[in-house]
């Protein structure tokens, strides 16, 4: 495969992996805010939904970043080995490897720095995001039908 092709197809992994964490992270702390008693207006929603993406970015967007090469490159692995796993391996590495990078946050830091993932929904929320940019990268990197 075109080396090219598979860095665009990681990076719009990355991408859509980030954008949809960090979409579930803002939805699940508004809504601790909402359960709190705070009126937020959907426009102040939507201004931090955008505010977050940007402040987020440089250090999530990182970690995202490295913790999908682990996983995918872990997944590449092992659909070497257990073809039948081939069409599920890069979702569920994201999956896992989302997990994982909250499993260990919460380990080093006592606690998960991602508000919206403190909640069971809202880590299952991160972790979906994960799946999704998995989901992505088989489908932008599987290998043409003839």
């Amino acid at each position: 495969m075109n080396r090219l092709k598979m860095v665009l197809a990681f990076v719009a992994a990355v991408v859509l992996t980030f954008v949809a964490a960090s979409s579930f992270h803002t939805h699940f702390v508004m809504q601790q805010l909402i359960a709190a008693g705070a009126d937020v207006p959907m426009a102040d929603g939507a201004r931090t939904m955008v505010g977050d993406m940007i402040g987020l970015a440089p250090a999530f967007g990182t970690i995202v970043a490295i913790t999908l090469l682990l996983g995918f490159l872990i997944a590449a692995l092992v659909k070497r080995w257990l073809s039948s796993l081939a069409t599920i391996a890069y979702p569920v590495a994201g999956g896992a490897a989302m997990a994982a990078m909250l499993a260990i946050m919460r380990a080093v830091f006592g606690m998960t720095p991602i508000a919206g993932a403190r909640g069971w929904d809202g880590w299952a929320a991160i972790c979906l995001a994960g799946v999704l940019g998995g989901w992505l990268f088989a489908r932008l990197t599987r290998p043409k039908r003839r």
